[in-house]
């Protein structure tokens, strides 16, 4: 029986247009956060579930279908935490962790601009509804919900990369450098498979490797000689320690 390693490798590949750089990110919250034409409730609500849609795909990773699943309980109106979660399939199933601006839009948006996009019940909404509602106050679907990505990516000037996809993947390279590449963290916000999944965004990101094998050497307790005054001058206090000792016949 031969002992064969097994090789994983990345079930796909990503390029540089397939995410947002970080002065392409600024530019899309800019768009996002600009006042809406006009002053009616029903606009402004309009705009406000736009950036939340928005920027909860673009600081958490989820996936299109999974935001379409997330409902009101699962966010930081329910748990009280500024977490997203992801319940579907048991593989699937997660907490993420979101920016605290984030869940503020979040309470805004359930609080103040949900009841304007939702037919009056004249109840407060229910924690197992769905968080985000199209137009018509109906929960998305996952081609509404796509069709709404890309029309609010589109008008934000990037309408030739627009997609939930382009969203997910700029969370990814954003998650790695900020993380300093902890591959880990990427793997379980995102719900990948395997973290070599997620260390497809290493290659956009430099580093500085004499750098990072300097702070390896810095370790104190393993660079003994990393200060050789300092050796010498505790080698000189044993020797006289020593040399008393033997005059005092000890």
């Amino acid at each position: 029986m031969t002992d064969r390693k097994r090789v994983f490798k990345a079930p796909w590949q990503i390029t540089r247009d397939m995410f947002l750089a970080e002065e392409e990110v600024a530019r899309l919250l800019h768009a996002l956060r600009q006042p809406p034409a006009g002053d009616s409730e029903r606009k402004t609500a309009l705009a406000a579930r736009d950036r939340l849609l928005i920027e909860a795909l673009l600081f958490s990773g989820l996936r299109n279908s999974e935001l379409c699943g997330l409902r009101i309980h699962d966010t930081v109106a329910g748990l009280g935490e500024s977490v997203f979660q992801v319940r579907g399939t048991p593989r699937q199933d997660r907490t993420i962790f979101v920016p605290d601006h984030v869940s503020a839009l979040v309470r805004d948006f359930v609080s103040s601009h949900r009841p304007q996009l939702v037919p009056s019940t004249g109840k407060q909404a229910r924690g197992d509804e769905s968080l985000l509602v199209n137009d018509r106050g109906k929960p998305f679907d996952r081609t509404t919900l796509y069709r709404r990505v890309v029309a609010v990516l589109s008008a934000a000037g990037f309408g030739g990369r627009a997609g939930a996809q382009l969203l997910r993947h700029t969370y990814g390279y954003l998650a790695y450098r900020q993380s300093g590449g902890n591959l880990l963290f990427i793997q379980r916000q995102m719900g990948h498979a395997h973290p070599m999944v997620s260390s497809v965004y290493a290659q956009f990101v430099d580093e500085d490797y004499g750098a990072i094998a300097n702070r390896v050497g810095q370790t104190p307790s393993m660079s003994p000689s990393a200060n050789p005054s300092q050796k010498r001058k505790s080698n000189a206090r044993f020797s006289r320690d020593s040399q008393r000792r033997s005059s005092r016949g000890g």
